[in-house]
């Protein structure tokens, strides 16, 4: 009976540890998992804010950057609602607060054109990891396919928007140096540009008005192909003469 009692005993006491060193094993995978989370989390808050940083305001709507701001506030707090101390925590969190309240309180901003090529692909690079993001969300059942099919068709225009800005300043610039030709160039490119992407014909106007201009600088570039080819003509009656004026007087020195 001792025996028994002492089986079951050390039995007991087996199972408790077996309990324990499981329970903490449990506890660790939880913590681990846990930080893995809130690191994730976290970055996805830091990408959130990069994309209201360095996206120019006027390519999304005001609409738009507040539920990105609103999504970075949101990360932020799933992290303090897992046990997330850090000390950086507060201050993104105020930050985030700040400029969600910012978005809402403000006007759309004025459109600030860019001008440069690398600056357009590097905010496209942007608007594409935007894209990812919405889709993601989409996926995870975050955001209705609604909610989610306006934000993609915002980021396509803004898409269109960077190239139209480049082609317009290029074609501006040589419009002032007189480059009527390059000038074309670059207004049918535009054309190219919105033709693509222009839902309910929200472009009509403006293609009009590239049409309009194409036809002016076309015709000037008339007008200028014309004089050409009499300073040209000129030239070849003036080369001419000489060379007439020339053999007579050969003629009569001989």
């Amino acid at each position: 009976m001792l025996i028994v009692l002492i089986l079951g005993g050390v039995f007991f006491i087996a199972l408790l540890l077996v309990i324990v060193v499981f329970s903490r094993q449990q506890n660790e995978k939880k913590k681990i998992e846990q930080q893995r989370r809130i690191r994730l989390l976290a970055d996805r808050g830091r990408q959130m804010q990069l994309l209201l940083e360095e996206i120019p305001p006027h390519y999304i709507s005001q609409d738009f950057r507040v539920f990105i701001a609103s999504q970075w506030l949101d990360l932020l707090q799933e992290q303090e609602q897992l046990g997330c101390r850090d000390a950086r925590l507060k201050s993104e969190t105020e930050a985030a607060q700040g400029k969600l309240n910012n978005i809402r309180s403000s006007n759309q901003p004025r459109p600030e054109p860019i001008s440069d090529l690398q600056t357009a692909n590097g905010i496209r690079r942007n608007l594409k990891h935007l894209n990812k993001v919405i889709v993601s969300l989409y996926q995870e059942r975050k955001i209705p396919h609604r909610v989610a099919q306006s934000y993609l068709n915002e980021i396509k225009l803004g898409f269109t928007q960077t190239l139209v800005e480049v082609f317009k300043a290029s074609a501006r610039k040589a419009e002032m140096e007189n480059n009527h030709r390059i000038a074309v160039v670059h207004y049918k490119r535009i054309m190219s540009e919105l033709n693509r992407n222009n839902p309910n014909g929200i472009h009509n106007q403006t293609l009009l008005e590239c049409r309009q201009t194409i036809q002016d600088l076309e015709e000037k570039i008339a007008v200028e192909s014309e004089f050409h080819n009499n300073e040209l003509a000129e030239g070849f009656s003036e080369m001419m003469e000489n060379e007439e004026s020339w053999k007579k007087k050969q003629l009569y020195d001989d």
